[in-house]
C-alpha cells in the first residue's frame, strides 16, 4: 500500500542547502506517508549563457556534494539529471507518479525564467501542482514597494524553516530505482578546467565564513571594505553563498541580530576605553552589514519586478546611447587588464584569477568601461557576470545600470582611476601584485605610470608602450564628453518625464 502513495518532489535550483529551506521542509510536512526526493537538473541551455562560467558549476558540484549527504542524512534521495527542466521533470513524473512539486521562487536571468514559465505551464496541463516559496526578502507579484520594507523585517525575523528527517514510506522503491546523471564536473559537463583561486563552495564553509566573520574579521566591516588590500578580509565574503542558496538571507541575518545585541549588551557593562573603543567599531560594522543585507533584497527585487532591465535601459530614454557605437579594441584592452591605468587593471586581473573583487572596485571597473571607454553596460556586464563566483542577476543587472548612468533616477557615480588608486592602494601594493609589468615602477610613479620620464622607464624594466601600455584614453577628457551626452538624454523632456515615473 505504501507504494501506492505517490512520492514529493523538490527541484533545487540555486538552494543548495539543507538547513532553513522552505521548499524541503514543505514537501516532508505535505507528503502524507509519501517519500521525498530531490532534483538537481543541469541544463545545456543555462550551461551555455554567456554569464555563466566554469567556476560556477565548480563551485556548484562542491555544494552539491555536501548536499547530497546531508540530504542522505534527512531520508530524502537526491537525484540529477541533465537536459530540458520541462522534459526532465516530465520523465521523472512518469517515473514516480508525483504529483506536488516543490521549489523556490528563483529571481534569475531571462532564461531561467522563461524556463520557469515553461514548468508553470507543464504543470497545470500535467495536472502537477506546482507550489513554489520565497526565498530571502523578494516578494513576487508586489502590488507596490510601499510597506515592502515591513514585509522583508517579517521574513526575516520569521522562524526558520528547519527540515525533519522524512519517515513517509509511499515511493520509496521506485525513488530508490531512479537512474540519477551523479554529481557532474566541469568536464563531464564539457566544460573548460575552473582556474580560479576562488572560495570553496557548501553549506559548511558557508557556516565557517559566517562564524568567523561574527566573531572575528567584522569590527573592520566599517572602514575596510572599499580598498582591495583590505576588503578580502574585512567583508563578510557570504556572497557566493548567498548567489547558490548554501546559506539562507534569514540566517546571516538572524546570526548578525544576534551579535549586535551581544555587543550592545557588553557595551553597557564595558567600563575601559579599549573594550569600549572595540565594541563601538562593532557597532558601526554591524549596523553596516545589515543594511547592506538589506540592500542585497532591494537589488533583487528590481529584477524581479523588471525583468526587462537585464537586456534594456531602465530609462529607455537613453536608448542609443551606446549601443550604436561599440569599440571592440576597447572592449578587449579592459577585458585583459591592458587599459594603461594600474588599478583598473589590476582589479581586471585580480578578477580573472580569483573570482572575487570587492565592491568599490566593482563600481570603479563598471565607471571606468561606461564613462571614460563609453562601453556598453551589457557587454561589459556579461564579463562581470561570468567571472563574478557571486553573480546574482538582480544586484548585478541593477547596479551596472545604476553605475552606468542609464537609470533616470541615480546620480552618476564618476570614479577617477587615478585619484582612487592613491586612496585605495597608496603604495602600489596591490598594484603590483596583479601588474607585475610594474613590479620595478617606483612608488612616486607606480599610479600613473605614464608620467615616468624615459630614463626612469628604462630604469624599472617598464617602457610604456611596450612593457605596459599608455592609457586608453585621456580619462578626464572622455569623461568630460561622456557627461555632456549624458546629460543631453537626461535634460531631454521626455527622460524628465520618464524618470518621474520611476
Amino acid at each position: 500500500m505504501a507504494e501506492a502513495i505517490p512520492p514529493v518532489c523538490v527541484w533545487l535550483k540555486r538552494d543548495l542547502r539543507a538547513s532553513d529551506h522552505p521548499a524541503l521542509a514543505e514537501a516532508v510536512a505535505r507528503a502524507r506517508g509519501g517519500g521525498v526526493f530531490a532534483v538537481f537538473l543541469y541544463e545545456p541551455e543555462v550551461l551555455a549563457q554567456p554569464e555563466h562560467d566554469a567556476s560556477h558549476s565548480a563551485f556548484e558540484r562542491e555544494c552539491l556534494s555536501e548536499l547530497d549527504a546531508a540530504l542522505g542524512r534527512l531520508g530524502i534521495r537526491l537525484v540529477t539529471r541533465r537536459g530540458e527542466a520541462v522534459a526532465m521533470l516530465e520523465q521523472l513524473r512518469r517515473e514516480t507518479g508525483f504529483r506536488l512539486l516543490v521549489a523556490h521562487e528563483e529571481t534569475g536571468t531571462g532564461v531561467t525564467y522563461a524556463r520557469d514559465r515553461r514548468v508553470r505551464r507543464w504543470a497545470r496541463e500535467a495536472g502537477v501542482e506546482f507550489h513554489e516559496l520565497p526565498q530571502g526578502g523578494v516578494v513576487r507579484r508586489l502590488a507596490s514597494r510601499n510597506g515592502w520594507n515591513r514585509l522583508w523585517e517579517a521574513r526575516m525575523e520569521a522562524g526558520r524553516a528547519d527540515v525533519p528527517r522524512s519517515t513517509g514510506r509511499g515511493g520509496l522503491a521506485t525513488i530508490a530505482r531512479l537512474a540519477t546523471a551523479g554529481i557532474l564536473d566541469c568536464r563531464a559537463l564539457g566544460l573548460p578546467t575552473d582556474t580560479k583561486d576562488r572560495q570553496r563552495g557548501g553549506e559548511r564553509a558557508a557556516g565557517d565564513v559566517l562564524d568567523d566573520f561574527l566573531s572575528r574579521r567584522g569590527r573592520h566591516y566599517s572602514g575596510g571594505i572599499s580598498s582591495p588590500l583590505s576588503a578580502p578580509a574585512s567583508c563578510s565574503r557570504l556572497s557566493p553563498y548567498l548567489a547558490f542558496g548554501a546559506i539562507s538571507m534569514r540566517t546571516v541575518w538572524q546570526a548578525s541580530e544576534a551579535r549586535r545585541r551581544e555587543v550592545q549588551a557588553s557595551l553597557l557593562g564595558a567600563t575601559s576605553p579599549r573594550d569600549r573603543g572595540s565594541l563601538r567599531a562593532w557597532q558601526r560594522s554591524l549596523k553596516a552589514v545589515q543594511a547592506r543585507l538589506h540592500w542585497h533584497c532591494h537589488f533583487m527585487q528590481k529584477l524581479e519586478d523588471e525583468p526587462a532591465i537585464e537586456f534594456h535601459n531602465m530609462l529607455r530614454a537613453a536608448d542609443g546611447l551606446r549601443e550604436t557605437e561599440v569599440c571592440p579594441e576597447r572592449l578587449a584592452a579592459w577585458q585583459a587588464g591592458r587599459t594603461g591605468y594600474p588599478l583598473v587593471d589590476a582589479c581586471l586581473r585580480s578578477l580573472v584569477a580569483t573570482g572575487w573583487l570587492t565592491f568599490r572596485m566593482r563600481a570603479l571597473v563598471v565607471s571606468f568601461a561606461s564613462y571614460s571607454l563609453w562601453l556598453h553596460w551589457r557587454p561589459t556586464g556579461l564579463f562581470l557576470a561570468r567571472h563574478f563566483l557571486d553573480f546574482e542577476p538582480g544586484i548585478h543587472w541593477s547596479q551596472l545600470q545604476m553605475q552606468s548612468g542609464t537609470t533616470g533616477i541615480n546620480t552618476l557615480r564618476i570614479y577617477n582611476p587615478t585619484k582612487q588608486a592613491l586612496e585605495q592602494d597608496p603604495g602600489g601594493v596591490f598594484i603590483r601584485r596583479w601588474v607585475p609589468e610594474l613590479a620595478g615602477v617606483p612608488s612616486v610613479f607606480v599610479h600613473m605610470p605614464w608620467t615616468m620620464p624615459a630614463d626612469a622607464q628604462r630604469k624599472a624594466g617598464c617602457v610604456i608602450g611596450r612593457d605596459y601600455p599608455a592609457p586608453i584614453v585621456d580619462h578626464a577628457a572622455a569623461v568630460r564628453e561622456a557627461k555632456r551626452r549624458l546629460a543631453a538624454v537626461r535634460n531631454a523632456p521626455e527622460a524628465r518625464s520618464e524618470a518621474r515615473g520611476v
